[in-house]
């Protein structure tokens, strides 16, 4: 592209994506324009359209990396792990670190708003972009079947990603309602939310777990 080498290219591309991250967290998908990704990488609202066709495409990039950074923190932190529950546990508080705070994710990927979001002249590479997760995902939930005795073993791996998205996300996205009420309400004391979501989580493990 005239007016920029390989190089400059390359991280103004980087830098657009990092600046694309930092507000889609901070202000969500919806709050955020062009130019609140191009101001503090320093080029012209135009010029952006040099690296991306849309918006949408920054925002597929972002989702990509954040799958990517997701998948990777499951597989270290299961590394070693041989109880099936133990296993279970972790891989759903990674997915529950994963939505809270994250608008990208809880608009797209939970919410199944991605319409909204990446449009539809990018929903072909949105799908694209979950099933390549999902075939990442599927032998994660596998690897723990194997070594469970439990209801888990006899479900089909979507069945388990299932549940954890329509529960454990579920909550997630409650987060900040939960929090807010918190030492407000009877019976919702301080920590309330972590209380609920450690109680959901080990009791889901352990019932997909254990036999009989």
């Amino acid at each position: 592209m005239p007016g920029f080498s390989d190089e400059e290219r390359e991280r103004i591309r980087e830098q657009l994506i990092e600046s694309g991250r930092e507000r889609l967290l901070t202000y969500g998908p919806k709050k955020t324009t062009v130019k609140d990704v191009t101001d503090p990488v320093g080029i012209a609202k135009p010029t952006f359209y040099q690296f991306f066709d849309a918006k949408s495409d920054l925002y597929i990039e972002i989702l990509r990396r954040e799958l990517e950074e997701y998948l990777q923190n499951v597989r270290a932190e299961l590394a070693g792990v041989d109880d099936p529950q133990e296993a279970l546990e972790r891989l759903f508080r990674c997915y529950a670190e994963f939505v809270e705070g994250n608008p990208l994710i809880q608009q797209t990927v939970v919410q199944g708003n991605y319409q909204e979001i990446v449009g539809s002249g990018s929903k072909e590479r949105y799908d694209e972009l979950v099933e390549a997760e999902m075939a990442q995902s599927i032998p994660i939930i596998e690897d723990i079947q194997r070594r469970s005795d439990g209801p888990l073993a006899e479900m089909e791996p979507t069945t388990v990603l299932g549940l954890m998205g329509s529960s454990v996300a579920l909550l997630a996205l409650h987060q900040d309602e939960l929090e807010r009420y918190e030492g407000q309400i009877a019976g919702l004391e301080h920590g309330y939310y972590d209380r609920m979501q450690d109680v959901l989580i080990s009791t889901l493990a352990r019932g997909l777990t254990t036999e009989g």
